[in-house]
């Protein structure tokens, strides 16, 4: 949904569905304070901008790859 201010605005299961994961994962990235709702948005149903759903996306990324053991630092394919 985009609002009046131009920005474009998810549900929990709109942002699963964009970014391909499941819902729990979202709430899951909100558990963690890698996503907040935006305020106001109903707790039942919490809306979140498009750019912070990808920032969380990228947060939780890097997150894995720092507690993995892994020396991979690669950039995530797109």
């Amino acid at each position: 949904m985009i609002g009046p201010d131009g920005v474009e605005y998810w549900t929990t299961k709109q942002a699963a569905a964009e970014m391909d994961v499941l819902p729990a994962t979202i709430a899951s990235w909100r558990r963690k304070a890698y996503l907040a709702p935006i305020e106001g948005s109903p707790r039942s149903r919490p809306l979140y901008r498009k750019l912070d759903v990808t920032r969380a996306e990228k947060a939780a990324y890097d997150a894995a790859i720092r507690t993995s053991g892994s020396r991979k630092r690669t950039a995530r394919a797109a």
